[in-house]
């Protein structure tokens, strides 16, 4: 037998050990409701701290319509099968007291997110008494179960879920022996008519609490989605990002050549004389440069283009569905823009812009084989003597190709 099939073989057994421990510590309430050991992962204490107001206060709404919903149908229980005044008056203050008490009580913890995770197993274990007092009524009790349970497996999954489980147990075994329960499951027409505006209202506003964290987090997600692609400084898209969508790009345009209106070209662009900006005025200087001439970008090209920061003071430019003749003019013209905003001290101090501009061919084996062409055009542009535009053609050379990069911008 080899090795790698050995390895697979324990890899598997110890997955399989691994999952039938989770499930035996699911099933066993020492487990669940001892602490569990710390993880490297885990934040500090004190980064917990004062963690979960917004859990509270969205629980809380939750708990003040359910509870005050469900008063109804532990009452309708009550009238079915009378109990005495002090089961009234407790089940009273659960259902219109006990939601701002519980939602105090949390806001006040050191860290609000556990003590309300601790109220809602409270709740559950409020549920499994309830039960026992309505003497197993089943709608009630059914309609009771399932809307905490509702509660604890959105909160917090299986694990409080069962937590919730094992505290209803219980408090249905209390309330066996203190109130002398006697088995009635049946449920008159009364009692059900009063469980049906639990069962109608109670999942509607959950689900309107679930949908609303949901948009929430979908924002969330397309902030982060933005900020891993765009450039800080600048909000043009990053390198690691533009140099995806160019190899999309290059995809596309060799599945479609030769069909026509799948023209592109790229532009690669320097800023000249930038390092002169950084030394002489500063790089908060040079940062205003940056985003000043980023802007101008913008200003220039069209929306479909793709527009992206390379690194330092280079910029590259993707022109989507643009010949090449087209691309010639669009880059001239930008040129032309950059030299006349240099002159101005609030625009871009003095800074030129080198431009290399090659056109998508099909004898291009890779995407960076038409960096590589931008990268030797655009330094040929500022070898002959920068602000200009050079493009790229098999017979292009440059004058210090010995000499490495040219000297500083």
């Amino acid at each position: 037998m080899s090795s790698s099939s050995t390895k697979a073989r324990r890899t598997g057994r110890s997955r399989r050990q691994r999952q039938l421990a989770a499930v035996l510590a699911l099933l066993n309430p020492l487990a669940l409701y001892r602490k569990r050991p710390a993880r490297a992962d885990d934040p500090s204490p004190e980064e917990l701290i004062g963690k979960g107001v917004r859990f509270v206060n969205r629980i809380y709404v939750l708990r003040a319509i359910g509870l005050g919903i469900g008063f109804f149908c532990v009452a309708a229980g009550f009238v079915q099968n009378p109990v005495g005044w002090p089961l009234w008056a407790l089940m009273g203050f659960h259902g219109f007291i006990w939601p701002h008490v519980a939602r105090q009580w949390a806001l006040h913890s050191k860290i609000p997110y556990r003590a309300e995770r601790r109220n809602l197993v409270i709740d559950a274990g409020f549920g499994g008494f309830w039960i026992a007092a309505m003497n197993g009524n089943l709608v009630p009790s059914a309609v009771i179960i399932s809307m905490l349970s509702m509660d604890n497996i959105a909160a917090g999954g299986v694990r409080l879920f069962m937590r919730g489980v094992y505290a209803s147990l219980a408090c249905f075994a209390l309330g066996w022996l203190v109130l002398d329960f006697h088995f009635m499951p049946q449920s008159d027409i009364a009692t059900i008519v009063a469980c049906l505006p639990m069962l109608a209202l109670y999942p509607l506003a959950l689900g309107k609490s679930t949908y609303d964290m949901s948009k929430k987090l979908a924002e969330r997600s397309r902030e982060f989605e933005i900020v891993s692609q765009t450039d800080g400084l600048t909000g043009l898209f990053n390198r690691r990002y533009w140099e995806s969508l160019l190899i999309e790009e290059f995809g596309h345009c060799r599945r479609n050549t030769g069909r026509g209106g799948n023209e592109a070209c790229l532009l690669l662009l320097d800023i000249d004389h930038f390092k002169r900006v950084n030394d002489t005025h500063g790089h908060l200087m040079g940062d205003t440069v940056l985003r000043n001439f980023s802007q101008l970008l913008r200003a220039n090209l069209r929306e479909d283009d793709l527009i992206g920061r390379y690194g330092g003071e280079e910029f590259v430019v993707i022109l989507r569905n643009t010949s090449m003749a087209d691309a010639r003019v669009l880059s001239q013209r930008l040129i032309d823009d950059v030299r006349r905003q240099s002159c101005d001290d609030l625009g871009l101090w003095g800074c030129t812009a080198s431009i290399g501009l090659v056109p998508f061919t099909i004898d291009m084996d890779a995407h960076y084989v038409w960096l590589q062409r931008a990268d030797h055009a655009m330094y040929c542009a500022k070898e002959q003597g920068r602000d200009r535009l050079v493009m790229w053609d098999a017979g292009l050379h440059r004058e210090q190709r010995d000499a490495g990069r040219v000297q500083a911008a």
